[in-house]
């Protein structure tokens, strides 16, 4: 069983990995990795993605 202090110290390395991966990405190529993420954990999760909260779906 994972302690809590074990648990932050994975946090902390999984943190400062995703820091090392972006650190020198322009605002467009970090918005770019971000929609790539969202939409592989969409399509393996079954959600919709949505513009806006506001945005109506058409059912």
């Amino acid at each position: 069983m994972k302690t809590s202090n074990t648990i932050e110290q994975e946090i902390n390395r999984i943190r400062l990995e995703i820091y090392e991966e972006t650190k020198n990405l322009t605002p467009a190529q970090r918005v770019e990795r971000t929609n790539k993420i969202a939409e592989v954990a969409a399509q393996k999760y079954g959600f919709k993605i949505v513009a806006s909260a506001k945005e109506k779906t058409q059912e």
